[in-house]
């Protein structure tokens, strides 16, 4: 699902704007807006090796409050990596897009050795490798060509953009390691999931506000009524 998923969401972004959209902020809400479909997951029954009990530190106000601003942190972030990778996708092809993204896994590596005192083993370097050569094959489609016709500066700040986003998701995924680790401690399958649903929501809610403050808003019924594969 993670890899499908993944690959769709990036498929159906430029394709948006090949076909007419317009909207950085509309394509940045796309990565996120689907969220709500994980409180499905809440009423999934607990594993029997789950604890019952609660950590007494929950009842402490410090943790709640150290939770929550986490939750903020890591979904203003989130914010920023979508919004980032939503103007490389514009100026950049899928497959070069791609193939610039698949630097995540380095970044992740980086910051996981500094917060998460991840040891760089034998397997870790060898998959580092061979993910990465296999997304650099990338390079070699013909639809590496420029089809958008952007000038070299918008190119570059594609790919600016792009390399961004991909630093700050491997900084996100560390960040995510560190609180399941230090401030949950021992997380049930509810946290996580509660975890991802708050910070996803903060991130919908920032984007949002972007969409609106940003004027876009008033421009997608005319995007809507002249988008080529129709409004539906």
């Amino acid at each position: 699902l993670v890899l499908t998923c993944q690959a769709l969401s990036t498929i159906l972004s430029r394709l948006y704007y090949e076909n007419g959209g317009k909207s950085i902020w509309m394509v940045t809400l796309f990565q996120r807006i689907g969220f709500p479909v994980l409180l499905l997951f809440r009423f999934f029954p607990r594993a029997e090796q789950e604890p019952e009990k609660t950590d007494p530190s929950f009842r402490h106000l410090s943790y709640f409050t150290t939770l929550g601003l986490a939750y903020i942190f890591n979904g203003l972030l989130g914010s920023a990596v979508c919004y980032m990778s939503s103007i490389g996708l514009l100026y950049l092809p899928v497959s070069t897009f791609s193939l610039i993204f698949a630097s995540q896994l380095a970044f992740t590596a980086f910051f996981s050795y500094f917060l998460n005192s991840q040891k760089f083993t034998p397997f870790i370097i060898n998959s580092l490798f061979l993910l990465t050569v296999s997304s650099a094959l990338l390079v070699f489609n013909d639809e590496s060509k420029n089809t958008r016709n952007v000038s070299s500066v918008e190119y570059m700040l594609g790919f600016i953009c792009t390399i961004t986003a991909s630093a700050g998701l491997g900084l996100l995924l560390s960040l995510v390691q560190v609180i399941l680790r230090k401030v949950l401690k021992k997380p049930t399958f509810s946290a996580v999931i509660d975890m991802v649903i708050y910070q996803s929501l903060v991130t919908c809610c920032v984007v949002l506000l972007g969409l609106f403050a940003s004027g876009e808003s008033k421009t997608l019924t005319t995007e809507m009524r002249n988008y080529k594969l129709g409004q539906v």
